[in-house]
């Protein structure tokens, strides 16, 4: 019997855990009660299909992945907004044969208003009169019901090697 009240004293015990609030890191200025934690890898996944769809000059897979409102700040200053924009956009973007490849991605969330974003580095290269360049490409894109619904991008030549 004295075993039984001991077992049933440690199940109580461990039953008894503290629930503590998710803490996040970070600060948006408009937002001051805002911080970020990791958001999860569907995002992620979501964003190598977009930039892969990219690499195969897929435009329907590329606009299954988006809103039809998308909104795209480009690292050159241009704005495109919306999936039509965008698919003639990429006509001309495809005569350069352009080749992503991502480096790194972490998709993040706030806890506040729960958007949920994805900051990733690429390296894009293109081709221009059969000269290659390639060119390091930081994007943030938001999600909205899982699909890309903004991508702004920013861009740096590759500093040459040492």
């Amino acid at each position: 019997m004295k075993n039984y009240i001991l077992l049933f004293a440690i199940i109580f015990a461990s039953c008894d855990a503290n629930v503590t609030e998710q803490q996040g890191s970070g600060f948006f200025t408009p937002q001051p009660e805002e911080s970020f934690v990791n958001a999860s890898d569907e995002f992620t996944d979501i964003y190598v299909a977009w930039v892969q769809a990219h690499n195969d000059k897929d435009i329907e897979a590329i606009l299954s992945y988006q809103t039809e409102d998308i909104r795209l700040d480009l690292a050159d200053g241009s704005v495109i907004i919306g999936s039509e924009a965008h698919s003639a956009a990429l006509e001309n973007y495809f005569a350069t044969n352009p080749v992503w490849e991502i480096y790194w991605a972490m998709p993040y969330k706030g806890l506040l208003n729960d958007e949920t974003w994805i900051i990733a580095g690429q390296s894009v290269t293109n081709e221009d009169e059969g000269e290659e360049t390639t060119v390091l490409i930081m994007a943030d894109a938001q999600f909205t019901d899982g699909k890309i619904s903004r991508l702004i991008a920013y861009e740096k030549d590759i500093p040459p090697s040492e």
